[in-house]
């Protein structure tokens, strides 16, 4: 698929979605014109959903491998979430795996996703295609939670490994990335852009450890500043 069509079948779809779903506003005391990596609570998909819904800018978001080929998207579904997580029977769950394996996969690549390879050493590809993206001025969207079935509005513990980006990017710039925190209040329908996160340490392992305590204060930030906003209402 062209890029450009790719574009503006994604900007269509968009449409289509905000008109039939409730309006959620973007606010933010600052942003940065500079492609960054957006960081935002899993929510059990809704974060991310919302996020490519309704963010000002369009995202490439990181998507785990098996949900970017249709025929590894099948045995996910067919072999973990419709037998074994939602307990359905075999025949049943065959019957929903076949279809969504091939919805979600084409949903992938129109919002052009990066594969994400857990455990693997293919993960260098990972990062190569994001700092790509980030040179050509392309945003990432990503959702490190650990426990990414928690619907609770506040971020809990995070992947450490994203961080690695502002190595690559680095070298490949001389530039420091922006690592900014996204949060979402389904009560005020509203997603908040945080402060920007860099790592500046010389030492990066500390760099990474700095970076990742001030994402987690900036997630607690929004989440109170929601909370006082919220007991004002």
């Amino acid at each position: 698929m062209k890029e450009q069509l790719r574009k503006y079948l994604f900007l269509f779809c968009r449409f289509v979605v905000r008109s039939v779903t409730s309006r959620f506003l973007v606010s933010s005391a600052e942003d940065t014109a500079e492609p960054a990596v957006y960081v935002v609570h899993h929510q059990n998909l809704r974060g991310p959903l919302l996020c490519m819904v309704w963010f000002h800018k369009i995202l490439r978001p990181w998507v785990l491998n098996v949900f970017c080929d249709w025929r590894s998207c099948f045995r996910q579904y067919y072999g973990y979430t419709f037998t074994q997580r939602f307990s359905l029977p075999k025949p049943l769950a065959f019957f929903l795996a076949l279809p969504a394996s091939f919805f979600v996969a084409g949903i992938m690549k129109l919002i052009r996703a990066i594969p994400v390879f857990r455990g693997s050493r293919a993960i260098i590809e990972t990062f190569k295609e994001s700092v790509n993206s980030l040179i050509q001025g392309q945003s990432l969207l990503i959702c490190p939670d650990i426990d990414y079935t928690d619907a609770s509005s506040q971020m809990g513990e995070m992947y450490r490994g994203f961080l690695d980006l502002e190595k690559y990017y680095r070298k490949r710039t001389g530039k420091h990335l922006a690592f900014i925190p996204l949060q979402i209040s389904a009560v005020r329908r509203r997603i908040r852009i945080g402060r920007a996160v860099y790592l500046h340490a010389e030492d990066f392992k500390q760099g990474k450890e700095q970076a990742y305590a001030l994402l987690q204060r900036e997630f607690g930030r929004l989440e109170s500043l929601n909370e006082e906003r919220e007991s004002l209402a």
